[in-house]
């Protein structure tokens, strides 16, 4: 992925004095919370992609794993989801607001290779069945295969004007990915009480995450927001020591 003049920078710094060519073959392990209707949570899948990319660069022998930590934001939305538009007009208060609130996300997402159509959602959604399909992805695939199906769900939700509420629409982008289309249907109408929810928000409250999207790393420090590319690889480098 392109990551234009960062890579330069961050292969010519130098490795800190703790971390030594041992260490440097371990494991990174990254926890990331999010949801699937936060923009700013898929700017930062972005950019710890783009942070990953950096690390290889200098340092190839790190091998880096992304834990997707689910966290809705809004778990009590209708099933049926709201009217997006309307939502948004209600929670920021005025036109000009949104407006402004989605050109700065644009402006972002744009250096991140994302763009955001938000003028045709029509559908702000429940996300607990697609957070469900996700688990699902993992235990079937691994954190290969959820990063994959993640990618998808934010293009539905941000670029495609897909419910991904529905459970017929979450069930067929499965497919796609070799889930089976009649299992998965069953696990996501499952009633709502039985689902991984409680789970979901003691882990990121365990984690000292109270939004999204939030980055755990070794040192167990939450950071929150989207972070640079650059400065998500080298707290990835020291976390090592």
């Amino acid at each position: 992925m392109a990551v234009g003049g960062d890579t330069h920078r961050f292969a010519a710094m130098s490795c800190p004095a703790e971390v030594d060519a041992k260490t440097l073959q371990r494991r990174i392990a990254v926890e990331f919370y999010f949801d699937l209707v936060c923009p700013w949570c898929l700017i930062g899948k972005r950019q710890l992609e783009q942070a990953i990319d950096l690390l290889r660069l200098g340092y190839p022998d790190v091998e880096v794993v992304v834990q997707w930590k689910s966290l809705p934001l809004l778990p009590d939305l209708p099933l049926s989801g709201v009217p997006f538009q309307a939502f948004y007009l209600k929670r920021l208060g005025s036109a000009s607001a949104v407006e402004a609130r989605r050109r700065q996300v644009r402006e972002v997402g744009l250096a991140t290779g994302v763009e955001f159509d938000f003028e045709h959602i029509e559908l702000m959604p429940n996300t607990i069945a697609a957070h469900r399909l996700i688990e699902h992805a993992g235990q079937s695939g691994g954190h290969a295969l959820q990063a994959q199906l993640i990618d998808r769900l934010f293009d539905a939700f941000f670029c495609r004007n897909e419910d991904i509420g529905d459970l017929q629409v979450l069930a067929g982008i499965g497919e796609a990915f070799g889930l089976e289309r009649a299992r998965t249907l069953a696990l996501l109408v499952a009633p709502m009480h039985g689902t991984p929810l409680p789970r979901w928000l003691d882990d990121a409250r365990h984690q000292g995450i109270a939004g999204v999207p939030g980055f755990v790393l070794k040192d167990r420090v939450p950071r929150m927001g989207a972070q640079p590319p650059e400065e998500l690889a080298m707290a990835m480098l020291k976390s090592l020591a």
